[in-house]
């Protein structure tokens, strides 16, 4: 009896957590939660499922909705909408351009 190897098929789940100053006194840690799946023309791939952000206030974690609060008396709703926005979509990115151009240095970062 002959075995016949026909493909291998490599998906899982990938965290990534990436900081972005966003002024000098505030950062945001965004968490991207993506499911990574492999495409026999174009290499491996992603999909974002989830991103979450901490902010960092002179350097000390602030509480989710105590940020939300100081930020929107500042600056209102919508700038802060934009910004959580924009934050996301810049993670998203650089999440998405490390699995298309240097994934075989996540793989080996994962099973170290």
């Amino acid at each position: 009896m002959e075995t016949i190897h026909l493909n291998d098929n490599i998906t899982f789940n990938m965290t990534t957590r990436v900081a972005i100053p966003v002024d000098l006194m505030i950062t945001a840690e965004v968490e991207v939660h993506s499911y990574v799946y492999g495409d026999q023309q174009t290499g491996f791939k992603l999909d974002t499922m989830d991103t979450e952000i901490t902010w960092i206030l002179n350097g000390n974690r602030a509480k989710s909705q105590g940020f939300r609060e100081l930020y929107v008396k500042l600056h209102g709703e919508d700038v802060l909408n934009k910004l959580i926005e924009d934050l996301c979509t810049k993670a998203e990115n650089l999440v998405e351009g490390r699995v298309a151009t240097s994934f075989p240095d996540i793989l080996r970062d994962l099973l170290r």
